[in-house]
């Protein structure tokens, strides 16, 4: 209860903070235009919010390096902006574990109650982690295509970003109400992309990708009955982001699922087992995916560092379990 009252006390003093100011128009320019796509785009993966739990896209990514499965772009919300910038950036999982594993996301949240009219956090802390941790500063410098979607917080609308700077793309998409202050960019203020569309898989449908699979980080909600206002807002939230997230996932050809329990946004003590269940879950889908693939004559073999046989075990596999769902 008293972590409830310290937020509301918080949120009580930034009404009366320094002024902060947000230009916006109600024809904003023209977004940079996204690097040159070469197709056919064979396999699109799509990276769901999930702040702490973002860890499983790591898992989901290292089997797929293993299992040589073919990634011609990446969309990324949030959680899965971060992750899919840095992978995009440098396509190297074992530098990503290292950058990832130990991170805590308390090293990302800065709060400055004096500045903080809009939002808790002013987003030094994470602008500093991208800046020493990506070598691109430019969409068309990564190695992967990426797309990043945020929400126009004046036009309600979803936008998606493929060109120009990608930190200040990053921040934008990660950009959680009330926690991070709104990020100005193009010429307009962005919130969090998980505000309109959690996972977009209509992003990669857009861009003609032919197998699109998406990570979806909801967990389980508690099985628990909130006992103050504070819950009721929170599981309320809660409640809106899982039948959202259901919406949004329509046209992915495979759903990949971690088992993730009832594990927070912000429970990152919990960092090996979030990316082992991201592993998990990956396996099981790998063999639909490689069928998926070969449908579009797209040969895949195993890499030097897979384990073929754990393949092979899981392809016999009903097509409804746990942790995966297909098309």
């Amino acid at each position: 209860m008293m972590n409830y009252l310290y937020i509301a006390l918080l949120v009580a003093l930034t009404a009366c903070t320094c002024p902060q100011h947000y230009y916006v128009s109600d024809t904003p320019p023209l977004l940079p235009q996204c690097p040159h796509l070469r197709y056919p785009i064979r396999l699109g993966l799509v990276l769901g919010g999930g702040g702490a739990k973002g860890l499983a896209h790591v898992g989901v990514l290292e089997e797929f390096h293993h299992a040589n499965i073919p990634i011609d772009i990446i969309v990324g919300c949030s959680a899965g902006s971060i992750v899919g910038a840095l992978y995009a950036d440098n396509p190297c999982t074992d530098h990503l574990k290292e950058t990832l594993l130990k991170l805590k996301s308390r090293l990302l949240i800065d709060i400055d109650i004096w500045q903080g009219r809009y939002g808790l956090c002013q987003g030094r802390s994470l602008r500093k982690f991208l800046e020493k941790n990506l070598c691109s500063r430019t969409f068309d410098e990564l190695q992967i295509p990426l797309f990043i979607v945020a929400t126009d917080l004046y036009s309600s609308e979803l936008v998606t970003i493929g060109g120009g700077p990608i930190i200040p793309a990053v921040e934008a998409s990660c950009a959680i109400p009330l926690v991070f202050v709104p990020v100005s960019l193009h010429g307009r203020a962005f919130v969090d992309g998980g505000v309109i569309d959690p996972v977009p898989v209509r992003v990669a449908k857009y861009f003609g990708a032919e197998v699109i699979v998406a990570v979806d980080l909801r967990g389980l909600l508690p099985q628990t009955f909130p006992t103050n206002l504070f819950g009721v807002a929170k599981r309320s939230a809660e409640i809106t982001l899982l039948w959202q997230s259901e919406s949004c996932l329509t046209d992915a050809n495979v759903i990949i699922r971690p088992e993730l329990g009832d594990i927070g946004t912000f429970d990152d003590e919990y960092n090996e087992q979030i990316y082992n269940a991201g592993r998990m879950a990956a396996r099981k889908a790998i063999p639909y995916i490689i069928e998926l693939l070969a449908k579009q004559d797209v040969c895949v073999t195993p890499g030097p560092q897979a384990n073929c046989s754990e393949y092979h075990a899981i392809e016999e596999c009903d097509s409804a379990v746990q942790g995966v769902e297909l098309e």
